[in-house]
């Protein structure tokens, strides 16, 4: 389509602010970012579609405008609701590179303009069964306040496409959430299956075999940008459709790629209703992570007040998942120094040395994405370079958690780390310590943050620097230290999920969890060591006993492990080796000559015990 059949759209109402002459362009696309520089995810001749969330500063706009028209984009249409209007630093950069632009009216959203663009490119004339489905589609959109919940939309839809047209579909997140369908849906294993399928097809439409039976995927994209080949794909929802579409006719082609285009149609519009709850969250995040006892403004109160509004009392049962961004080069652009971004928390509200809020990069908003499709309901925010969310049912969300790594683990090369934090239960007055135990008469799960006040709250890390913030040990907090203990609690359990995660980055080796619980646990110690220094721990302590095991018929690293089993006691190892104490004895001494450690000591006794734990 040319880009005056858009500007002449009545629904739109689309106002050209420079470009008049350059109206007749061609439109080969549409894509929607908030990224400074999106050109590596542009192919040309798209319209651009953005929120203005990437300016800070008049300086910003020249590089915004000059990496569209290097990528050669046809236009770029501006949304004016984030600063009221499009400014005119903007004007002037568009019309000094001659490149055309809109503004887009704070009520017209920009799945609308999607909508328009992408029916623009679908072949002329549909075929009855693709015209049925648009009238249906343009029927249960209604107007905007009026109509459906998207998943009941997008239900109706695939129910007519499986009634009348024999195509069985259902829309599913890249962790395998049944997002909207038709029939019976597919069972709780092969959920999780296709959506694996997705993420490593090479190409789309992607025909795939699960449990024998034939599947075709469509992606349908969101944030960040369009699906390829990359972890990118965490933010994709994928249709899929019953049967291998190399076997279809041309109407079953044109039903799939049209369930595809009006699938897309609704996230688009899904899209842009999380656009101002996700800024919010972000803002809610960062004012957490810099929160310290008896800052002036209030900000105790501010923060509980926001997570209660939320469903989230700070001084109820809290579990918080971080998800550090899949590697993919484009990291969070810092704010400038001595600046801040858009909706930040305010200079004075923030102690000094906390970082000002960085706006996500497209990687961020992946892992951001897909802790939404995990947890429906939760709030999430991104920080640095991790995504955290916060929920209050701790004992469903750690068990979806790790559904999700199980599920995601089977895909080849995806590289996610997740870290885990659980606060079991917090009162007010008890100072913010976060605790497990039963809630009720179900059991907490492991998990939750220490209550002995050591470095609980994180120390500034490789992912944005998030500071420390615990509750002062003096007791001498001001008026509505009840408050303020509980928000310390919220502050705890999200910078340890947020360590929980580096470390899960530390180990390495795909896609992984650690929960906080682990942090003292030796296997976590050991894992984190490299291979090599493992090995060669292991070879000095235990491999002159192996081998004087081998060459002299003895049973010398049976008989340690037995003596350290029961603690150094002579009696009781003797009676589990079936021995005589002193045999024991002198098993013991020819052990010491060996190693040169003594077993009865207790620090030789941690090393040894370490080296048995030590995997061949």
């Amino acid at each position: 389509m040319l880009l005056r059949a858009l500007v002449d759209s009545p629904e739109l109402r689309l106002r050209v602010l420079t470009g008049e002459d350059a109206l007749d362009r061609p439109v080969g696309g549409v894509f929607t970012t908030d990224l400074l520089d999106p050109s590596r995810y542009l192919s040309g001749g798209e319209i651009v579609l953005t929120g203005l969330m990437w300016r800070r500063a008049p300086a910003d706009s020249p590089a915004f405008v000059s990496a569209l028209v290097g990528a050669g984009v046809a236009a770029l249409a501006a949304g004016d609701a984030a600063l009221g209007s499009v400014p005119p630093d903007l004007v002037e950069a568009c019309r000094a590179h001659r490149l055309p632009l809109l503004e887009v009216p704070v009520d017209v959203s920009f799945a609308a303009i999607t909508e328009r663009v992408m029916r623009s490119l679908l072949p002329a004339g549909p075929g009855p069964a693709v015209a049925r489905l648009r009238r249906l589609a343009a029927e249960r959109a209604g107007t905007p306040s009026a109509g459906p919940e998207p998943a009941e939309a997008m239900a109706a839809l695939l129910a007519v496409a499986d009634t009348e047209y024999g195509v069985t579909g259902w829309v599913l997140s890249a962790t395998g959430r049944l997002v909207a369908g038709a029939g019976p849906a597919p069972g709780a294993a092969l959920r999780p299956a296709l959506a694996s399928a997705g993420l490593d097809a090479p190409d789309f439409p992607a025909a795939v075999t699960v449990d024998g039976a034939p599947f075709s995927l469509y992606p349908v994209a969101g944030p960040p940008g369009p699906p390829g080949p990359s972890s990118y794909r965490l933010a994709c929802w994928f249709v899929a459709l019953a049967g291998d579409h190399a076997t279809w006719d041309d109407e079953r082609h044109a039903v799939a790629a049209e369930l595809a285009a009006l699938v897309a149609g609704h996230r688009a519009r899904h899209e842009d209703g999380r656009r101002a709850a996700r800024r919010s969250a972000d803002v809610l995040l960062h004012r957490v992570l810099g929160w310290r006892p008896g800052r002036a403004g209030g900000a105790e109160r501010e923060i509980a007040a926001v997570l209660s509004r939320c469903g989230l009392p700070p001084g109820g049962p809290l579990v918080a998942v971080a998800v550090a961004a899949p590697h993919a080069g484009d990291q969070p652009r810092a704010a400038p120094p001595g600046g801040e971004l858009p909706g930040a928390a305010p200079a004075g509200g923030g102690p000094a040395g906390v970082p000002a809020m960085a706006e996500p990069g497209a990687a961020q908003e992946a892992a951001r994405v897909l802790l939404e499709e995990m947890l429906p309901g939760a709030l999430v925010g991104v920080g640095g370079a991790t995504a955290v969310a916060l929920a209050s049912d701790a004992g469903d969300v750690v068990s979806r958690v790790r559904d999700a790594v199980g599920a995601l683990g089977r895909v080849p090369g995806l590289d996610l780390p997740f870290g885990v934090s659980v606060l079991g239960a917090s009162a007010a007055g008890n100072g913010g310590e976060p605790a497990s135990g039963a809630r009720g008469d179900r059991a907490e799960p492991a998990g939750a943050a220490r209550g002995d006040g050591a470095d609980s709250a994180g120390a500034a890390g490789s992912d944005g620097g998030e500071p420390a913030s615990a509750a002062g040990g003096d007791g001498a907090e001001p008026a509505g230290a009840g408050t303020g203990s509980a928000v310390a609690s919220v502050a705890r359990v999200v910078a340890e999920a947020r360590r929980a995660a580096r470390l899960a980055e530390l180990l390495g080796g795909g896609v992984r969890m650690v929960d906080s619980a682990q942090f003292g646990s030796w296997e976590l110690l050991l894992a984190m060591v490299p291979g090599e220094a493992r090995r060669t721990f292991r070879g000095a302590l235990l491999d002159p006993l192996v081998a004087y095991d081998r060459d002299h018929g003895t049973e010398l690293v049976a008989t340690l492990e037995a003596f350290l089993a029961c603690s150094g006691s002579w009696s009781r190892a003797a009676e589990a080796m079936f021995i005589h104490v002193n045999s024991l004895r002198y098993r013991i001494r020819r052990i010491e000559e060996l190693t040169g450690r003594d077993p009865r000591s207790l620090a030789d006794q941690a090393a040894l015990l370490l080296a048995l734990r030590i995997p061949e």
